[in-house]
């Protein structure tokens, strides 16, 4: 079966993160299971076959989303040559060339919905100033939601199966009145070869001379949602009240975002500078071995601010798993589908700082409890996540 691989999204020069991880997991996978063509506006880090490079529409004097909009034209244009049986693209909220040339081509077109951009311009906010979010305001309730609305849609309605990485997704989707029986749910999942136990972190940890400590560490994009201000706060209470750790222990936190800003506040107001480490980003490729030089891996996900279910799938959780170290997880969501307090991971209450800090100095005191844990997740995500087992999981769907 001949696949089109469809990347449209609009963020360009990405070197980390959980998409560009789920990206090149999903193309690898699928490029040793059928016969797979790839289109890309952008180099994708750490996919292996050959990438048909289609340059985005960057005008400087419209929006990026506007330049989305008429990229779709250029792809529409670029493909009809083409020949495949298939189409998969990951959404996008001003893409739906995926799904006009599935109609156009009569093959099935398979969307990879990992959020919806509705939602995230209707509840999202930023860290702007007063003036800049009231534009953007404006400039969202006239113009953006409107057209991202009909194209979410119609990529919906056009989609001849949609791939959600958790169950929440999958009740947002049947509460807009998507077909349940199109619908495929599939966590996130891992590449087990690049993140393993025996991945090699002397360098790190040389580097920023924590061979001699305990390191609870966290990578990710500092995300609305990451919760990496609440790991920062509960390191810090952690310290104030057991001073015997400063010396102990270091916090390694991969990555950048929206929220370090408040992240580097948080450490100064604190007095905890002397034993966080803030990396910045890390090309992908050099991830497992930041999480390698660590002993606990937190992923301190939070609720929607809008109250609803936490509908993400964070592969940084099993990236974690595969590495075989002790996990503190929030509980909630899939997180607490997959997890089981004490077994795979110790799991604590969503934002609760004082029970992250408590599981903090829990795992640092027990190196048995970290690695009967280490132990345990690894085994589970080898038999449950990796991303052969999450694309052969779509293939099978398609064929049945």
């Amino acid at each position: 079966m001949r696949f089109l691989y469809l990347r449209t999204v609009y963020w360009f020069n990405l070197k980390a993160g959980g998409s560009v991880g789920h990206t090149a997991g999903v193309i690898n996978s699928m490029n040793n299971k059928v016969d797979l063509k790839v289109l890309s506006n952008d180099v994708l880090e750490g996919v292996k076959p050959d990438i048909d490079l289609l340059k985005p529409i960057l005008i400087p004097f419209l929006t990026l989303e506007i330049n989305e909009f008429l990229y779709n034209f250029k792809v529409i244009k670029k493909c009809k040559s083409y020949l495949f049986d298939c189409i998969y693209q990951r959404y996008s909220g001003f893409s739906f060339c995926g799904a006009y040339l599935a109609k156009q081509k009569k093959v099935p077109f398979i969307l990879e919905f990992n959020s919806s951009d509705v939602w995230k311009i209707k509840y999202w906010k930023s860290n702007d100033g007063k003036l800049k979010r009231l534009a953007k305001y404006i400039y969202n309730k006239i113009f953006k939601l409107p057209i991202v609305s009909f194209i979410e849609n119609y990529n919906l309605k056009n989609a001849t199966y949609i791939v959600v990485v958790s169950k929440a997704l999958n009740d947002t989707l049947i509460g807009l009145g998507v077909d349940e029986t199109k619908i495929i749910v599939n966590p996130n999942g891992v590449d087990i070869e690049k993140y393993s136990p025996i991945i090699d972190s002397k360098d790190i940890k040389t580097k920023y001379n924590i061979n001699d400590k305990i390191v609870l560490g966290f990578i990710g994009t500092f995300g609305q949602w990451h919760g990496a201000e609440n790991i920062a706060k509960a390191y810090g209470k952690l310290l104030q009240r057991h001073p015997e750790f400063r010396e102990k222990t270091k916090l390694l936190m991969v990555g950048d975002g929206v929220k370090m800003s408040e992240v580097k506040e948080i450490i100064n107001d604190m007095e905890i500078a002397e034993n966080v480490i803030l990396t910045g980003l890390v090309p992908q490729s050099e991830g497992p071995k930041y999480l390698a030089a660590c002993d606990i891996l937190i992923n301190a996900t939070v609720p929607n601010p809008d109250g609803s279910e936490f509908f993400g799938s964070p592969t940084k959780l099993f990236e974690y798993m595969a590495m075989g170290k002790g996990i503190i997880c929030s509980n909630m969501a899939q997180m607490a589908e997959i997890l089981v307090h004490n077994k795979t991971a110790y799991m604590v209450k969503p934002g609760d700082i004082d029970e992250l800090s408590f599981a903090m100095k829990e795992l640092i005191k027990n190196k048995e409890l970290r690695e009967y844990l280490g132990k345990n997740s690894r085994k589970e995500v080898l038999a449950k996540y990796t991303w052969d087992k999450h694309v052969e999981r779509i293939l099978r769907k398609i064929y049945e």
